[in-house]
């Protein structure tokens, strides 16, 4: 049951991180508030890298060196699919 749990949280993390990410690139960050930048793009980006890190770090104390290392790289693909329909959606619900 742990090794699962540690899964999903290693992919949360990562979709964190890339959600993190994508906000730190101004016309996203614009998109989403209405106000000026709250953080700077430099936080953003430190925030997830320390996100992005602790996903991999996660992933391979919970499956294993080469195991984790697969994993992670294979979960990258449909966590950036994943915020790019999140930032997709949260555009065309701004808009009604």
């Amino acid at each position: 049951m742990a090794y699962w749990l540690s899964s999903i949280a290693a992919v949360c993390l990562m979709v964190l991180g890339l959600c993190a990410l994508a906000l730190s690139q101004i016309t996203h960050l614009r998109r989403v508030t209405l106000q000026r930048q709250l953080l700077g793009t430099r936080v953003l980006r430190c925030g997830a890298t320390l996100l992005l890190a602790s996903s991999l770090l996660m992933s391979l104390s919970s499956q294993g060196l080469v195991m984790g290392a697969v994993i992670w790289t294979l979960s990258i693909a449909p966590s950036g699919i994943g915020v790019t329909i999140i930032l997709c959606w949260y555009k065309h619900e701004r808009k009604k």
